[in-house]
């Protein structure tokens, strides 16, 4: 696991913020991992076989970091995300959204609501603290 390396998780219909957080994170030094954007399940049909190593390669993502940041718009996680959140908590990963979730679940995990125009200095300024 790396200091200064972060996983975040979204939704596909968010993808595009994804890109711009990811930009304003790298800027600042930190090494992002992001979901495999040519999945983008509102685009493409994923098989079975294809989402079941696209969730496992995406945990191992998980396991690398010191904190997820959840971009989640209107508060909407989906499944898989909620998945991501259970595993990142419980590897005791500090788990940063970018609004109040709407699944109770998720909001039981969540560390702290930072949105995605604070997100790249806060972030930064976290996971140089260790968090």
């Amino acid at each position: 696991m790396s200091a200064r390396e972060l996983t975040i998780c979204s939704s596909s219909k968010y993808y595009d913020v994804v890109r711009t957080v990811t930009g304003h994170l790298a800027e600042r030094g930190i090494t992002v991992n992001t979901p495999r954007f040519d999945f983008n399940e509102e685009l493409v049909e994923v098989t079975p076989e294809q989402k079941r190593k696209l969730t496992h390669e995406f945990l191992d993502k998980i396991r690398r970091s010191a904190a997820i940041y959840i971009v989640a718009g209107d508060g909407y996680t989906g499944r898989s995300v909620c998945i991501e959140t259970g595993f990142a908590a419980a590897l005791g990963l500090p788990v940063y959204i970018s609004e109040p979730p709407a699944e109770a679940a998720v909001a039981a995990l969540v560390t702290a609501v930072v949105s995605t125009a604070d997100a790249p200095d806060f972030l930064a300024g976290a996971l140089t603290d260790g968090s």
